[in-house]
């Protein structure tokens, strides 16, 4: 058998041989294909002539397969239903039917919107599954390489490549022990929010950096007395010690009650942090991708009950 250069061939003779094949007339073969009887009797000379057999012969009235002709009929028709399958389902995607495993770059700040994004994904593709990633392909390489299918940040740049939406903004405020003596009061003061430790969360997320400059800015100086390396952690901390916690509201208040805190607003102003979903543009098209960053767009909007923006 010999390699056959299959960009020298009329790929649409081939569906023309389906059809005579599957008619055997040539009348019948150009009705299915929606052509005239001349243009199917011309496909099929030069169908005879690419294989160099006669592939139908008149017997009586009607038209017969050669023995080749009756041995491309079964392996042609499957040929074709693949291509057609495959051409078809090129950009189809089914959540319901998905195995493919999403992955979410965003920082431990953002911690509190998993749980309700794992029970969207879980209800609208129970066979999927979710990763969520603090660092690892947040970035535009690693966004890029698919390494991560969206990264949450606070970064408004979104960079060469790279697709953004905002989702929304953080509002700050300082929590504490339900019976913290600096938070009896629905007013928090300057003085007894210096009174107190503070406890600091070092992320490299945007968050922990606004507060610090939004202090500085207002020449408060705040004693920290613990440092820990993610916001869950210093929600337990502040729960069980008089120190308090700089925290975006929206993403706290699903836990202030769990954990025996209360909220109030910081005696200085601070920046609301926005909140920016980024992927790149290779991507952008894809339904898989489509569908994961509607879910993420749809259940972070509504924790920070925010519209979007772009």
């Amino acid at each position: 058998m010999h390699d056959v250069d299959l960009s020298a061939i009329d790929l649409n003779l081939l569906v023309a041989l389906e059809a005579l094949l599957a008619e055997q007339s040539v009348t019948r073969a150009a009705a299915r294909l929606g052509v005239g009887q001349p243009a199917a009797s011309h496909a099929l000379g030069r169908l005879r002539r690419l294989f160099d057999d006669p592939l139908l012969v008149r017997v009586g009235r009607g038209m017969a397969p050669t023995p080749l002709g009756e041995a491309l009929g079964e392996p042609l028709a499957r040929w074709l239903a693949e291509a057609r399958h495959l051409i078809a389902g090129a950009g189809a995607f089914e959540p319901a039917e998905t195995t493919r495993r999403f992955v979410l770059a965003a920082p431990d700040l953002l911690a509190p919107i998993v749980p309700r994004l794992s029970a969207r994904l879980a209800a609208e593709a129970p066979r999927a599954s979710l990763e969520v990633r603090s660092r690892r392909g947040a970035g535009a390489e690693g966004l890029a390489g698919g390494e991560a299918d969206v990264t949450l940040t606070g970064a408004l740049d979104a960079g060469p490549g790279l697709m953004r939406r905002g989702l929304g903004e953080l509002h700050f405020a300082v929590v504490g022990r339900r019976d913290h003596p600096a938070l009896a009061r629905r007013r928090l003061g300057r003085k007894a929010w210096a009174a107190h430790p503070h406890v600091v969360v070092c992320t490299g997320h945007e968050g922990s950096s606004v507060v610090a400059r939004a202090l500085d800015a207002a020449g408060f100086e705040r004693r920290v007395g613990l440092i820990v390396p993610g916001f869950l952690a210093a929600l337990v901390v502040v729960a069980e010690t008089d120190a308090l916690f700089c925290v975006p509201r929206e993403l706290a208040a699903p836990l202030l009650e769990r954990l025996g805190l209360v909220a109030r607003r910081p005696p200085v102003p601070i920046p609301a942090v926005p909140v920016v979903a980024l992927w790149h543009e290779r991507v952008h098209a894809a339904p898989a991708h489509r569908f994961f960053r509607r879910l993420v767009q749809e259940e972070v909007q509504a924790a920070l009950g925010a519209r979007s923006s772009r």
